[in-house]
């Protein structure tokens, strides 16, 4: 995700003609764009396939902006940028209580959203470089990504390729849920044929490891929708 023409970008607005205007801009700054009319369809996307970052407006039927990022905070820490007409303080400060990353009032700047997506991606990317360069960690336990070790307490604690591969991808998105679906693709690769059921086997027996280990980091099950570990 180093490279700005890999960075996908989410757009939720009612308004169709703000999704027009935000989509043709932001693709002429060489972002990969998509652009829904209602929150819940995008919600919908997003847990099947995540992007880098998501710009919503606050005020839509059904699910607006706020319950958008209250949902989206419970399985990610994807960045966030709320825009809405309102302009009061309140509604700012509500906006990042629930989580997301930055607020701008309708009328808009288009400068100042290229510069606020920007700033947010650069600093997403710069993290996600340095992790893949080096070392992840979950409370006690580290994952040394060079020659896949993983160490809890400094001891190495021993795991098959496919349980290191589990981990390190748990590990590397901290706070965000993977479906079954998910981690087949991201695991075993888009050509598995195999049952869904095999991550739950994968799972049962990492966590049993690191149960007998101690360890504080935990697997944690998102009910109907799959695992994830919290930092």
């Amino acid at each position: 995700m180093v490279d700005i023409n890999n960075n996908v970008i989410y757009i939720a607005d009612d308004d169709k003609n703000v999704c027009n205007i935000l989509k043709s801009h932001l693709v002429s700054e060489n972002y990969a764009v998509e652009d829904f009319n209602d929150a819940e369809t995008l919600l919908q996307k997003f847990s099947e396939i995540p992007c880098d970052l998501i710009i919503t407006d606050i005020m839509m039927d059904a699910m607006s902006g706020y319950d958008l990022c209250r949902e989206i905070r419970k399985f990610s820490d994807v960045p966030i940028i709320m825009i809405s007409a309102k302009d009061e303080e309140i509604d700012r400060l509500l906006g990042l209580e629930l989580g997301s990353d930055d607020y701008i009032s309708k009328p808009f700047s288009l400068r100042e959203i290229t510069v606020k997506v920007r700033n947010m991606l650069r600093r997403r990317n710069s993290i996600v470089q340095q992790n893949s360069e080096g070392k992840v960690f979950c409370k006690d336990l580290e994952i040394i990504k060079a020659n896949r070790t993983v160490l809890v307490d400094e001891k190495e604690f021993k795991v098959t390729a496919k349980e290191y591969d589990l981990l390190e991808l748990l590990i590397e998105n901290k706070n965000m849920a993977f479906s079954r679906e998910m981690i087949i693709e991201r695991i075993w690769g888009y050509d598995y044929f195999g049952e869904t059921r095999q991550v739950d086997h994968l799972i049962k027996r990492l966590r049993k490891k690191m149960l007998l280990a101690e360890t504080e980091c935990k697997i944690e099950t998102i009910w109907g929708f799959g695992y994830k570990v919290s930092d």
